[in-house]
């Protein structure tokens, strides 16, 4: 004889039970659970939903491993699918504030497991977010510490979008700055020129963290502000599904401030040292443009947005940036386009 517990799918009652053979578990477990003898039932394992259906199986199954009695209609998808049905639940709850309130009760209960109460507070944390409000007297709170001019939780989005894309342009430059040949350096700085005239033009990509950006290819987050992590350089997604909304509350628009805006190819050890070759030998009937940069610098063609626990510091490929990617026709005029 072994014991088990045994429980029916609402998990309302749970019963040990001890048996030497599957249909003895079931049996017993259909008495506890009040089901008919004659009625069909199926035994599932709490943790994954695998189905045992033979003595054999049972016997592999630990002391008090956990089993599911399934009725006629009825599935189970495991602790995982109570985990999303519970928090379905949670997040579409019309009593917030009722939740909010039993969770800190909860916090004060003595012999809290330590990863139980960093949930719960993680949680508490998620309730207290107000997603739909944007301008500044709607969620006072969520401005806090942010600049009087800023009236509407876009606006500061949008700010905060532009004043990383400008520092990319400020340490590119301060990088071409230190070449020693004038003549180099002032190739440089008019291609740094066009550079920022298309920044001007392009309102220096504010639109990559604002949800009210017209054009959703534009932004990098849906309507309700939601932001996913792109994964890390080498990566065409996020392992683990990392999701942020930096409009939700203060505290989250603080933790947006770790997800980095991440070059591909990185802008310090490769795109900048590439257009500095290029300067340095331009060749008969070329010239120095802009595009290529721009591109590489600004855009989302080399831009990825990274939760920071997936950003990678590790070195990457080298010489991934051909210098002569950066050259135009002298034919084509200083405009070489978008």
């Amino acid at each position: 004889m072994k014991a088990y517990k045994i429980q029916d799918r609402k998990r309302k009652n749970r019963f040990g039970i001890t048996a030497s053979s599957l249909k003895e578990l079931i049996n017993k477990g259909k008495t506890k659970l009040q089901i008919p003898k004659d009625e069909a039932v199926r035994l599932v394992l709490e943790d994954d939903g695998t189905e045992v259906d033979s003595d054999a199986f049972l016997k592999t199954v630990p002391l008090h491993t956990v089993f599911v009695i399934l009725r006629e209609g009825e599935s189970w998808t495991g602790v995982g699918g109570l985990v999303y049905e519970a928090l379905h639940q949670l997040t579409n709850s019309k009593h917030r504030m009722e939740l909010a309130s039993q969770i800190r009760e909860l916090l004060t209960v003595d012999d809290q497991a330590p990863e139980r109460i960093s949930l719960m507070s993680q949680y508490l944390d998620m309730l207290d977010t107000d997603v739909d409000a944007e301008m500044r007297f709607e969620h006072e709170d969520w401005f806090d510490g942010v600049n009087k001019k800023f009236n509407s939780k876009s606006a500061v989005m949008k700010n905060s979008a532009q004043q990383r894309i400008r520092s990319y342009f400020t340490s590119a430059k301060e990088q071409i700055d230190k070449e020693k040949d004038p003549n180099v350096r002032a190739t440089l700085r008019k291609v740094l020129d066009d550079v920022q005239a298309r920044l001007k033009h392009a309102d220096y990509h504010g639109q990559y963290f604002d949800r009210n950006a017209k054009g959703k290819q534009l932004r990098m987050c849906d309507a309700e502000g939601w932001f996913r992590c792109e994964g890390a350089f080498d990566e065409t997604e996020c392992p683990r599904h990392h999701m942020i909304n930096p409009y939700a509350s203060r505290g989250y628009r603080q933790m947006f401030c770790l997800w980095n805006l991440d070059h591909i190819i990185e802008k310090s050890r490769e795109i900048v040292p590439a257009v500095i070759q290029a300067a340095q030998a331009v060749p008969k009937g070329k010239q120095l443009g802009g595009s290529e940069l721009y591109r590489l610098l600004f855009t989302r063609e080399n831009l990825k947005l990274v939760q920071i626990g997936c950003h990678k510091k590790a070195a990457r490929l080298e010489h991934t940036v051909d210098p002569q990617s950066f050259y135009i026709s002298i034919s084509s005029g200083s405009g070489d386009g978008s």
